[in-house]
């Protein structure tokens, strides 16, 4: 009875190794577990990729991105989306950056290098803003808040710490 069981699953796995299917399929498996992995989703949610909620319902998306350095405005920028219905952002206004000790940084509005609709506007629910070398650096590990200028007034987003530590690494490597 044992033979019988055993047999098979032995000549099962000699048919994937003949195919180098075996290897495939352990490929496959490695990355999907690797793509997975808390590690993995958390580095993508401090990178620059960020979906901030001010405890109002009031939703935005952001992204940190660089600008084409061969664009005479090159440089980083911070882009937010409002995700919440309705909600229109400043294309004027500054972005204000503080933290817990008092110091506070406002980032240039650059709304209107955003790709316009074939109408001419700027999107209302997107802004952006140049977030190159804040300056002073932002002290790693004290809380941040940021300050959006919206429709439905000012809006207030805690910074989470992976999200303070990206704003850090990237300007201690503009000084650097």
């Amino acid at each position: 009875m044992k033979t019988s069981f055993t047999f098979p699953v032995f000549a099962w796995l000699q048919r994937f190794t003949a195919h180098g299917t075996l290897w495939v399929m352990s490929f496959a498996l490695f990355a999907l577990g690797t793509l997975c992995s808390p590690s993995v989703a958390m580095a993508v949610d401090s990178s620059g990729n960020w979906n901030l909620e001010d405890g109002s319902g009031h939703r935005l998306g952001a992204v940190l991105y660089e600008r084409s350095n061969i664009d005479p405005s090159a440089g980083l920028r911070l882009k937010l989306t409002a995700e919440s219905d309705g909600l229109k952002l400043d294309h004027a206004r500054p972005l204000m950056l503080s933290d817990g000790r008092g110091q506070d940084w406002s980032l240039a509005n650059r709304s209107g290098e955003l790709m316009a609709s074939n109408d001419g506007a700027i999107p209302v629910a997107s802004s952006q803003y140049d977030a190159s070398c804040l300056n002073p650096t932002p002290s790693d590990g004290v809380p941040m808040e940021m300050t959006v200028v919206s429709s439905a007034g000012d809006l207030s987003f805690a910074l989470s710490p992976g999200q303070v530590q990206t704003l850090h690494s990237l300007t201690d490597a503009c000084v650097n």
